[in-house]
């Protein structure tokens, strides 16, 4: 490749250019019961599985949106109300005949979901991935669980409470989200061996060398690897790993406190090559195509709470009222036998300072009676 392009060429630039164009895979889509034009709604973003076809991403954190993302401003589609019709629904066409060499042994589609504002990378483990073959329609349930912690959690220390709040988080970025600190964490372990940033990772300033063919065996051997990723200090965690040389060792990359999840659940039915004149296949001739659904099934979202669940005077209360019912004892019966023994001390050190006075002894001369030498009853008899 360097002969070729004689050493001056970007890798992410021929990337982009070997990708299918998304108006040529993207055939129909409607959102909200509403068909619009895929091109409008999807764009063109880097992923870890290199640049794919996203809706609803917002490419905030590391900076690439001037290059590769068309549209003039970052819009979220929101659903209005639950159902298919409601959801996103997207017809597809394989491109087969362009198939030459695949990265899993599989052909069709990997659609990856994910949150709008995280970087989508497998290995944070945000993301949830879902195969699509030819010739099948896929109904993806999502369902969106939250977090949300009170500020009763904030007093303990990060180590403690094991998250971060947004204010907490100290950086260029607006937002700070726990996906886009392991991926920083990875491109920074492979800047510190290798001084190049893989291409598919999103611009970083810090990071601004793009990787060739040049560094392929620097990145079989830092990054082309299974590594343990240890996202903030744990030394039980760390000294649990066997292999340390495999061990990624991450900046204080904890999750956030406040946060949103989403679950997936699919099921499968196929599709019957042929003619179509259909909402989905308007006169079409159905060959490879497959159809994708992703909706909301259910109205509502689950939200955890994370809080402080036992304050110290409610222990302690707790404590005296199980000793009080299995000892007899209570916490004043502490109380006053620590008394006592201060007490104790203190009386038995005053009386070591006090110095015990001689006491003077006098000779002193009284009277004898003899009759003290008798018996009181000779003494009768005498009388």
């Amino acid at each position: 490749m360097s002969k070729f392009y004689g050493n001056n060429y970007d890798i992410t630039d021929i990337m982009e250019r070997l990708t299918p164009q998304c108006s040529s895979m993207l055939l129909n889509c409607y959102f909200r019961n509403q068909r619009m034009n895929c091109s409008d709604i999807f764009s063109v973003g880097k992923t870890k599985n290199g640049f794919c076809c996203i809706f609803n991403y917002i490419a905030e954190s590391f900076g690439d949106a001037p290059k590769f993302f068309k549209q003039e401003e970052f819009k979220l589609y929101y659903v209005g109300d639950i159902g298919i019709q409601n959801g996103l629904t997207v017809t597809m066409d394989p491109l087969l005949d362009d198939y030459f060499y695949t990265i899993l042994p599989t052909i069709g589609w990997k659609v990856m979901i994910f949150d709008p504002y995280d970087y989508p990378d497998s290995g944070s483990g945000s993301v949830s991935d879902i195969l699509l073959g030819p010739l099948t329609e896929k109904y993806v349930r999502l369902k969106a669980v939250g977090l949300y912690s009170t500020d009763n959690i904030r007093p303990y220390s990060m180590q403690k409470r094991g998250c971060i709040f947004p204010d907490e988080y100290v950086s260029d970025h607006t937002t700070y989200t726990y996906n886009d600190c392991i991926v920083a964490c990875k491109m920074e372990h492979v800047w510190n061996h290798c001084k190049c940033r893989v291409f598919f990772y999103p611009y970083h300033e810090d990071f601004n060398r793009t990787c060739n063919m040049e560094n392929i065996h620097c990145l079989l051997q830092y990054y082309d690897v299974a590594f343990n990723i240890v996202p903030y200090k744990d030394n039980t965690l760390s000294s649990s790993l066997d292999d340390q040389n495999a061990t990624m060792y991450c900046k204080n990359c904890y999750p956030e406190c406040d946060d949103m999840r989403y679950y997936v659940q699919s099921t499968i039915s196929n599709i019957e090559p042929g003619y179509f004149d259909t909402e989905l296949f308007p006169d079409m001739n159905v060959t490879n195509h497959s159809v994708l659904h992703v909706y909301f099934p259910n109205s509502g979202t689950e939200f955890l709470k994370q809080d402080v669940t036992t304050r110290w005077y409610e222990y302690l209360g707790e404590v005296g009222g199980l000793y009080g019912l299995y000892v007899g004892i209570s916490i004043i019966s502490f109380v006053e036998l620590i008394y006592f023994i201060i007490l104790w001390l203190s009386e038995a050190f005053k009386s070591l300072e006090v110095v015990e006075e001689e006491i003077p002894h006098e000779n002193a001369i009284h009277p004898i009676y003899w009759n003290e030498f008798f018996p009181h009853s000779r003494a009768v008899m005498n009388n």
